[in-house]
């Protein structure tokens, strides 16, 4: 067998028969080369064989093996080697693309698809990579990860490349930036958001998780476009002393692009935006504060990548629903049912603020936890719960490998050191408690559902099952409107 991997003083060298680059040993096919990455909970240096056995022509890894039968070689860290030889296979795909990186606590999935839209708008094409769907421009798939492994991602920018996409914008989580899967991406604008309390279980405190986000924007080369920051945020100053390249920052309270509100209501919002060479009024048809802060980021960085302030006034009152973002179903005679991704006591407690003004009646609030995440915000959930929702069903979330009760407690005790009797009930069957609470709101309340957003698979150790909030909630729905309809005399 040819040797098709190598490495030099200079570098990689890839042999013309490599088909592709692997992480996973369930997904190699021959021709691929294997990059075995030790995790926390399984490490890839035990599934060599199976790679091999499945075609693999050489493989990488951290640890000194003798008995691979294939060309292996050991490196410091498999996930810089992963990275490296995706960006040398695919042709450094980023480097033919005006590449943006969306980074943040929360919004990160609606900047994306703002921002993508606006490019597309202006007749720059676009593909997008998040946490609910990678469009490559010619095509799409479901997403498994918010940030792909680095050979998937560079795979995907390649995909752009070839469907004659001009830019991409890519969604970046703490993990990400933290494994390597951005390394060798070149990145020409990166977003910040925010940073709030979030994955504190994977990097231990709040310092580490700025930090981690913070690496994005030390990637930014000095010539680029630069980054594009929250100046509202309490972490701006920091992540802006990171940067090498230039800053431009947006804010409502103050930034180089900001938005005045002129006029707030429960659905929508009229907003003048100012700075950065554009003055002009506009509407925002997605409810909530916190969707100004991502209209704006979405639109500075579209100013910097030449899209007109004409088409921004134009489009941003089109730009589209995030699915999983701010959810609503609704039926004459029923409550209002709202999905939303909030999973972090901010997100949670934006989503419940926002809510509240959508009604007249009581907010129903249906949320877990997830397993294996940040144990310490689950009292701080529990307690913003308590305190702006009227009524709240306690369920599971994605337990992973944690006793979904135990989660619940944790979210509990935070209710009742508020007030005991805002917990309706504790139903950890996520599908029931979604049914209990449409079937006991009143027409005029709301239900919201939240933590999951679009995800469509509850995780429970090594059991999966298929699970979307929004279709419970059409189900449960229409299981309302069907009782009620029977419970009228005459009707039969």
């Amino acid at each position: 067998m040819d040797q098709q991997l190598r490495i030099t003083e200079s570098g990689w060298v890839i042999g013309p028969a490599v088909r592709g680059i692997r992480m996973d040993s369930r997904m190699v096919e021959p021709g691929d080369i294997f990059v075995a990455v030790p995790g926390a909970s399984q490490d890839g240096h035990q599934f060599i064989a199976q790679a091999v056995a499945r075609g693999a022509v050489a493989v990488v890894g951290e640890k000194h093996l003798v008995d691979v039968t294939v060309p292996y070689i050991q490196v410091k860290s498999s996930r810089q080697a992963a990275a490296d030889l995706a960006t040398q296979f695919y042709g450094h795909p980023s480097q033919h693309l005006k590449a943006v990186a969306v980074t943040g606590t929360n919004g990160k999935t609606s900047v994306v698809y703002w921002l993508s839209a606006l490019l597309n708008a202006a007749g720059i094409r676009t593909g997008l990579i998040s946490s609910v769907i990678n469009d490559v421009v010619c095509s799409q798939e479901p997403a498994a990860l918010t940030t792909p492994e680095s050979p998937d991602l560079q795979a995907y920018l390649a995909k752009i490349v070839e469907c004659g996409g001009d830019a991409a914008v890519v969604e970046v989580s703490s993990h990400g930036i933290v494994q390597q899967r951005v390394r060798g991406t070149q990145f020409q604008i990166a977003i910040l958001t925010n940073i709030t309390r979030e994955h504190l279980d994977f990097h231990g405190t709040m310092e580490r998780y700025v930090d981690a986000k913070a690496t994005l924007f030390r990637m930014l080369p000095e010539d680029s476009l630069g980054a594009v920051l929250n100046a509202d945020d309490e972490h701006f100053s920091t992540i802006a002393a990171q940067s090498k390249a230039a800053v431009t920052s947006y804010g409502i309270a103050r930034g180089a692009l900001r938005a005045r509100i002129v006029e707030e209501s429960p659905w929508y919002t009229e907003i003048e935006l100012q700075g950065l060479g554009v003055a002009f009024q506009t509407r925002l048809n997605h409810p909530g504060r916190y969707n100004i802060y991502n209209v704006l980021a979405a639109s500075a960085a579209a100013i910097k990548l030449g899209v007109s302030q004409d088409i921004l006034a134009q489009e941003i009152p089109r730009l589209p629903q995030v699915p999983g973002r701010m959810q609503v179903t609704s039926r004459a005679g029923a409550p209002m049912a709202i999905v939303d991704y909030a999973h972090t006591p901010d997100g949670l407690y934006q989503s419940l603020v926002t809510v509240k003004k959508l009604t007249t009646g009581a907010v129903w609030l249906v949320f877990g936890a997830r397993g294996g995440r940040d144990r310490g915000k689950r009292p701080e959930m529990g307690r913003i719960a308590a305190t702006y929702a009227d009524h709240v069903v306690v369920t599971a979330d994605s337990p992973n490998y944690e006793n979904a009760q135990n989660i619940a407690n944790a979210l509990v005790e935070g209710i009742r050191a508020i007030d005991p009797d805002k917990l309706a009930i504790v139903e950890l069957d996520r599908s029931e408690a979604i049914r209990y609470a449409i079937g006991h709101a009143s027409p005029a309340d709301v239900v919201l559902i939240t933590g999951r957003g679009p995800e469509t698979t509850q995780h429970f150790g090594d059991r999966d099952i298929r699970l979307v909030d929004a279709e419970v909630v059409e189900a449960a729905l229409q299981e309302r409107q069907q009782q009620e309809g029977n419970d009228v005399s005459g009707v039969s």
